[in-house]
């Protein structure tokens, strides 16, 4: 996906409620995460069960997020739903650069809270990440646990993992300050994976002297493409129901990034699908 090779960019994702059997409750739970692909053609903002869908993404432009509704939140699912809206609400008609993916999110944050906060939805809350691609330029940004992946391939054949995003948990927090390493993580990642930081209904309590709120809640990653390399966004449903590990070893015996995304939403299911999921994959069609 090299820039000279724009015209050949696919969107590929699906989007997987949580198994029956996995609640707690009889009652049913509105899907909690959502998930908003844009092209130069379209625009999707989805809160449904889609299976895997596709489309082309032409002239070297895609735009993508995933938002997860927290749980433990008043209105999570309005929380995911609307912030997606904020943040696609208009078509892209005019040139955008890359770098302007984290103004474009501050504002939306500003707008979210303008139009939602409410009495009733104090404290409705989701998680993001969201990825601009634009002529084999990206910038990736994240608050929460949603995550963006790039998979590059490599001479011998593998294919190279990187975590664009950060988490913005308390296990994440102690792995950057060495006070754990990740193999304790079977022991105690569970007992620290709450949120630090996402997207909340809420006042700017934690705005600076000049107004706006400091940039702890976004992680942002700036880079450039090289042919080949794929985009993976994803709601913390995959990565909490498959480890690195899994998922690395169903990707690499996958034919194409297609097959591969089939093949995690197959692996998700088999897991028991404990989690709602969004997943989005961009990559070269022709790879």
């Amino acid at each position: 996906m090299a820039a000279g090779k724009q015209n050949s960019l696919r969107v590929t994702a699906f989007q997987q409620s949580m198994h029956p059997k996995a609640l707690r409750h009889a009652r049913p739970v509105p899907q909690q995460d959502a998930l908003a692909l844009q092209t130069l053609n379209e625009r999707h903002v989805q809160q449904t069960p889609l299976g895997q869908w596709a489309f082309d993404a032409p002239g070297g432009f895609a735009w993508l997020s995933v938002a997860d509704g927290v749980a433990s939140s008043p209105h999570a699912d309005l929380a995911s739903r609307s912030f997606l809206q904020v943040l696609h609400s208009a078509q892209i008609t005019t040139p955008l650069q890359a770098r302007q993916l984290p103004g474009m999110v501050r504002q939306a944050r500003q707008d979210w809270l303008a139009r939602y906060l409410k009495p009733r939805t104090r404290g409705a809350a989701c998680t993001l990440a969201s990825l601009l691609y634009v002529d084999g330029q990206v910038c990736a940004v994240n608050s929460g646990d949603a995550r963006i992946w790039r998979l590059r391939p490599q001479a011998d054949g593998s294919v190279q993992w990187l975590q664009l995003s950060r988490d913005h948990t308390a296990w994440q927090q102690m792995l950057d300050e060495g006070e754990a390493d990740a193999g304790q993580a079977d022991t105690y990642a569970s007992i620290y994976q709450g949120l630090l930081h996402c997207l909340v209904l809420d006042g700017d309590d934690d705005a600076g002297e000049d107004g706006t709120a400091p940039d702890d809640w976004l992680h942002i990653w700036h880079g450039q493409t090289l042919p080949g390399d794929a985009y993976l966004l994803a709601t913390d449903g995959l990565h909490g129901s498959l480890d690195d590990v899994q998922m690395q070893a169903i990707w690499q015996a996958a034919p194409s990034p297609h097959d591969g995304l089939r093949a995690l939403h197959g692996a998700f299911r088999r897991a028991g699908a404990q989690d709602d999921v969004s997943v989005v994959l961009l990559h070269a069609s022709k790879y």
